[in-house]
């Protein structure tokens, strides 16, 4: 039997500040690593030892750990409801929580997961395999299944996580990713689609509102009189549950106000019932000659306005700090990367910034 602590090395060769361990019975084919999650040394050796003292009663089948029975016997949605009151206590956002439930849920049932010892790397490859969805959201699924996972291990429901060796799925650049709509293709489509709906995308299109926010603003929401017009996003609807107040464009505010019934009341909803899904969205898209999937596989959909108002905000030179803000963002990494369309960056018109060389 090996059993000795150590600190992981990260990248340009910094120390970890918590000390980890590994472990290898006699039995095993190999070492097993666990995080310890202290930086205390001492304690650090007193959880090795009390690891080591269970895994050898474990295997020489004298006793499971209750938490780990316990955990054993309960069903995975039942997991899942005790991970998902944790979530809500860290008040992560409302939209978070569901996004979890649904998506675990589904993978629960493609996968044949009922108890937490169902739960194979060889099972979760053996689903991503067939195809039944793309390796986007494939990626998606196992990320948010590794935060379960590791969730119990920290309750110390489970010993280690069963998926934390299994890779994610490689995306190919463009194909599957949102593109944004040019400035003449949104002109187009603007011009082709009724005047309500019109409205609607252009709201998108000046924000980056989502579609959960759309449906949950209320006219109360709206300072459309005032000298500096806005609309506040609460945090209880906001993906970041963070309340943000977002300037207005003159000419939104002038549609806004057109839009808006002349009795409406600060309560009432603004646009429920009123933003298209996404059938309706591919018809005005097709009614407008844009193609839902262009030749690089890339699409659009109701979220790729979002995009489109994140591009062209970098194609005019918004700063950085200010287009994150704008967006709702936390890191840069979500602006420049996920959220902007280089096929509409001004790439021409910088190269001609350069001073001649001949």
């Amino acid at each position: 039997m090996k059993a000795y602590l150590f600190k992981h090395r990260r990248s340009g060769g910094r120390i970890a500040r918590l000390w980890s361990c590994r472990v290898r019975l006699a039995d095993w084919p190999s070492a097993r690593t666990f995080s310890l999650h202290v930086t205390d040394k001492r304690v650090a050796q007193q959880k090795l030892n009390a690891i080591v003292q269970e895994l050898e009663r474990e295997a020489a089948g004298v006793s499971v750990p209750v938490a780990l029975k316990t955990a054993a016997q309960r069903p995975l949605p039942e997991l899942l409801e005790a991970f998902l009151s944790d979530v809500k206590a860290k008040q992560r956002a409302a939209n978070t929580v569901r996004v979890y439930r649904v998506a675990l849920l589904k993978l629960f049932d493609r996968c044949g997961w009922r108890y937490l010892r169902d739960v194979t790397p060889g099972s979760f490859v053996e689903w991503r395999a067939r195809g039944d969805v793309g390796p986007k959201y494939a990626n998606d699924l196992l990320g948010y299944m590794l935060s379960f996972l590791n969730w119990q291990v920290k309750q110390g429901q489970l010993l280690q996580n069963p998926l934390r060796f299994v890779d994610r799925a490689t995306i190919r650049a463009g194909r599957g990713h949102r593109r944004a709509l040019s400035t003449e293709e949104i002109e187009r489509f603007l011009s082709q689609v009724p005047a309500h709906r019109a409205t609607v995308y252009l709201t998108v299109l000046y924000t980056g509102l989502r579609r959960l926010e759309l449906n949950r603003l209320t006219w109360g929401d709206f300072n459309l009189e005032g000298p500096r017009p806005c609309v506040v996003v609460p945090g209880s609807i906001s993906k970041g549950a963070k309340t943000a107040s977002l300037p207005l464009r003159p000419e939104l505010v002038q549609k806004l106000l057109e839009f808006r019934p002349e009795v409406a009341q600060p309560f009432e909803w603004a646009f429920r019932g009123r933003v298209p899904n996404m059938d309706t969205f591919k018809r005005d898209l097709k009614r407008a000659q844009i193609p839902a999937v262009d030749e690089f596989g890339r699409r659009v959909d109701f979220h790729a306005l979002r995009t489109t108002f994140c591009s062209h905000m970098q194609a005019v030179g918004v700063p950085l700090r200010v287009a994150m803000q704008l967006m709702r963002h936390s890191d840069a990494k979500l602006t420049l990367r996920t959220y902007t369309d280089e096929a509409q960056l001004p790439t021409a018109e910088g190269l001609a910034l350069l001073p001649s060389f001949t």
